[in-house]
C-alpha cells in the first residue's frame, strides 16, 4: 500500500548552505538599525518607564522574583525583561538608563530576523532570505517595537524562533516523532516567563496544526507537542510559585486577569477593546512602507485569474473545497509552515475583545517571506511597478532629508502653532550637534545614490537598495527627528525640579484618582522615589505632588483629615497627565474617616 506521508525529500531543508558572510552582512546592517540611537529619546509615554523602573526597583529592593514599585504595586507581567534590563543595568554599576532598558528589545528583534534570514536560507534562495530579513526589519510596527522598551518585541523573538525550532525538529523527522523539542521548550519558557502562556501556546498551536496536515500521527504529534508544551512550564512554575509566596491573593487575582481575563473579555477594566477588523488595519500600517507596493499591484493581472479560478468550478462548494485543502496539503513545507503561522496567529488574535497593534508581531516574518515571493514574482512580471514603488520611496527620503537639513541650517521658518514650536526649535538645536546632521546629510546622500541606481540598473538591484534605504531612513528618523519631536515633552525635567526640592532620603508620595494611573515617568526619573498616597495613607508630614485638577479628589477624598501647604506649581503640563502639577506639603491631623 502506497503510504501518504510525505517523503523525506520534501522537507526542504538545505542545511549544507554556507551562508556566513550573508549573515554577518545582515547583522550588521540590522545592528546599525536598531542599536546605536535608543538613548536618544527620554521617557514621554507610561509604558517604557513602567517597564523599566521594575528593573530599578529590582536593583533598589534586592528583590529579582516579585518587586513592588511605588512601593505597593505587582508587576503586571512576568519578570523576564525586567531581568534582563536590571542585568544590565546592574553591569552598569546599578543605573537603568533609557539606553538600556530599549537594549533587550533591541537585540530581541535582531537575533529573530537574523535567525529567521538563516531559516528561510537554508530552506529556500539567499536572495529571497535577504529580502525577507530587509522587509521584517524595514516594517514600521517591527522598527518601533524593537526601539522601544516594552515586552513586545522579546516575547516574538521567542514566539518565532520557538516555531523555528519546532519546524527544524520537523525537518529532521517529516515521518513524525512523538520525542519534544528540547530547544522550542526553552524558547517557549523565555516566552511564557516574559508575557505569561501565550508564548507557549501560540507555537504549539501552529506546529500542531503543520505536523497533522503533513500526515504525521496524530497520538506521535499529540505526544511530542504535549511533551514539548509541558517542560516548557518548568521554569515559569518556579517563578510562579516564587511570586505567589511573596504577593498570595493579590498576585494570583492579578495573573489570572492578564493572561485569561485579557483573552475572554472579563477584565475589571478595559483594556484596548476593539473590533475585530481593527487588526487588519494594524497590520495594514505596520507593514508599511511595503503596503504601499500590495496596494500598487491591486491592478495587475493575477488577481483576476485568482478570482476565475475560484469561480470556474462547476463541481458545486464541496469540490471547490476540497481542490483548495488538496493544494495546501501539496504546498511545499516551508510555505504551508508560513501560511499556517500567519494565519493562525492573525485569527487567534481575532478573537479576545482586547486587542493591540503588537499582539500581531510574531506575523511579520512570515508576512514577510511571502512578500518577498510576492515581489519577486512582480520583478519578473511587472518591473516598471516595482520601479515606481522604489521612486516613491526615494523621493520621499529625499524630500525628508533636505526638509530636515533646511530646518536645522534655519534656511527655512516654519510656521508652528504653540504646541509644535518647542519641537522646531529643538529641531534647529539638533543642526549643532553632529552625529543628527551626520545621520540626516548622509540619508540625503543615499537617496541621491538610490535615484542613480533607479536609472541606470536593473531594477533587481534597484529594490534591493530601496529595501536598505528603507533603513536609512530609519536612522535618520531615530537620529534626529524623534529626539526633537518627543524629548520636549519629557516630564524628566519635572522629575529634576521635585529632586530639587525635596530633603534627601524623603519619600514623594503622588495621588492619581484613577488606580490604573501613575506617574510612570516621573517615578523612573526620581529611581522609584514615588509612592502611593491612597494606599500608604502616610503618619505625619511629607510631600505629594497632584495635579491641579486632581487636588479636589485628594482633599475630599483620601486626603481628608490632611492639611495642604502649597510648595511648587510647575507650569509645564505633564506628559502623561496633560495636567500642571502641583508639590504640597501635607500634614495628617486626625484618622480617616472611614466610609
Amino acid at each position: 500500500m502506497k503510504s501518504n506521508r510525505p517523503s523525506a525529500s520534501l522537507a526542504g531543508s538545505n542545511g549544507g548552505k554556507k551562508i556566513g558572510w550573508e549573515t554577518l552582512l545582515v547583522a550588521v546592517l540590522l545592528i546599525l538599525t536598531f542599536v546605536p540611537f535608543l538613548g536618544e529619546n527620554l521617557y514621554t509615554t507610561k509604558g517604557e518607564p513602567r517597564e523599566a523602573v521594575i528593573a530599578v526597583s529590582m536593583l533598589n529592593q534586592g528583590n529579582w522574583i516579585l518587586p513592588l514599585t511605588f512601593g505597593a504595586e505587582i508587576p503586571y507581567k512576568p519578570p523576564m525583561l525586567a531581568w534582563c534590563i536590571a542585568l544590565l543595568g546592574w553591569l552598569n554599576g546599578g543605573v537603568v538608563t533609557e539606553f538600556l532598558s530599549r537594549l533587550p528589545s533591541a537585540l530581541a528583534v535582531i537575533v529573530m530576523v537574523v535567525a529567521g534570514f538563516r531559516f528561510f536560507a537554508r530552506r529556500t534562495t539567499v536572495n529571497l532570505a535577504v529580502a525577507m530579513a530587509l522587509i521584517t526589519a524595514g516594517c514600521f510596527e517591527v522598527f518601533r517595537a524593537g526601539t522601544i522598551c516594552r515586552v513586545d518585541m522579546l516575547v516574538t523573538m521567542f514566539i518565532v524562533t520557538a516555531l523555528y525550532a519546532f519546524y527544524r525538529q520537523w525537518n529532521r523527522h517529516p515521518e513524525g516523532t512523538a520525542m519534544p523539542s528540547l530547544l522550542a521548550a526553552l524558547l517557549m519558557s523565555g516566552g511564557v516567563l516574559t508575557k505569561g502562556p501565550v508564548g507557549m501556546l501560540l507555537p504549539c498551536m501552529v506546529i500542531f496544526v503543520f505536523r497533522l496536515m503533513r500526515g504525521n500521527g496524530f497520538w506521535s504529534t499529540v505526544v511530542s507537542v504535549g511533551l514539548s508544551a509541558l517542560l516548557s512550564l518548568i521554569l515559569p512554575a518556579i517563578w510562579y510559585v516564587g511570586a505567589w509566596q511573596q504577593g498570595g491573593e493579590e498576585f494570583l487575582r492579578l495573573a489570572m486577569e492578564e493572561n485569561f481575563g485579557r483573552f475572554t473579555g472579563t477584565m475589571s477594566y478595559e483594556s484596548h477593546e476593539n473590533p475585530a477588523w481593527y487588526n487588519l488595519l494594524t497590520l495594514s500600517y505596520g507593514c508599511a512602507p511595503y503596503t504601499l507596493l500590495l496596494l500598487m499591484s491591486l491592478v495587475c493581472a493575477p488577481w483576476r485569474k485568482l478570482r476565475d479560478k475560484v469561480t470556474r468550478t462547476d463541481s458545486g462548494i464541496g469540490a471547490t473545497v476540497k481542490e483548495w485543502w488538496n493544494r495546501l496539503r501539496s504546498m511545499q513545507p516551508i510555505e504551508l509552515f508560513s501560511l499556517l503561522a500567519f494565519v493562525l496567529i492573525f485569527v487567534f488574535y481575532c478573537i479576545p475583545k482586547s486587542k493591540r497593534s503588537v499582539y500581531l508581531l510574531p506575523v511579520y516574518p512570515f508576512a514577510a517571506y511571502f512578500m518577498a515571493v510576492y515581489a519577486r514574482w512582480l520583478i519578473r512580471q511587472f518591473p516598471r511597478l516595482v520601479r515606481g514603488w522604489c521612486g516613491i520611496i526615494c523621493a520621499l527620503g529625499l524630500i525628508a532629508s533636505a526638509a530636515v537639513i533646511a530646518v536645522m541650517a534655519g534656511w527655512v521658518e516654519i510656521p508652528a502653532s504653540e504646541k509644535l514650536q518647542p519641537v522646531v526649535a529643538a529641531l534647529k538645536g539638533e543642526g549643532a550637534h553632529f552625529q543628527p546632521v551626520a545621520i540626516t546629510v548622509f540619508t540625503l546622500l543615499a537617496g541621491l545614490g538610490l535615484a542613480r541606481e533607479l536609472v541606470f540598473s536593473k531594477i533587481r538591484g534597484c529594490f534591493g537598495w530601496t529595501m536598505a534605504y528603507t533603513l536609512v531612513i530609519y536612522w535618520m528618523v531615530a537620529a534626529a527627528v524623534l529626539p526633537a519631536a518627543m524629548n520636549v515633552k519629557s516630564d524628566r525635567g519635572i522629575a529634576a525640579r521635585l529632586e530639587a526640592e525635596l530633603p534627601v532620603g524623603v519619600p514623594l508620595y503622588s495621588y492619581r484618582p484613577d488606580p490604573m494611573t501613575r506617574y510612570y515617568i516621573i517615578n523612573y526619573y526620581m529611581a522609584d522615589r514615588l509612592r502611593l498616597f491612597d494606599v500608604a495613607q502616610p503618619e505625619g508630614e511629607g510631600f505629594v505632588i497632584v495635579s491641579e485638577e486632581d487636588f479636589p479628589a485628594l482633599k475630599w477624598g483620601a486626603g481628608r483629615g490632611y492639611t495642604f501647604t502649597p510648595v511648587l506649581t510647575i507650569k509645564k503640563k505633564s506628559a502623561e497627565t496633560g495636567q500642571f502639577l502641583r508639590l504640597m506639603k501635607f500634614r495628617r491631623e486626625s484618622p480617616a474617616p472611614v466610609n
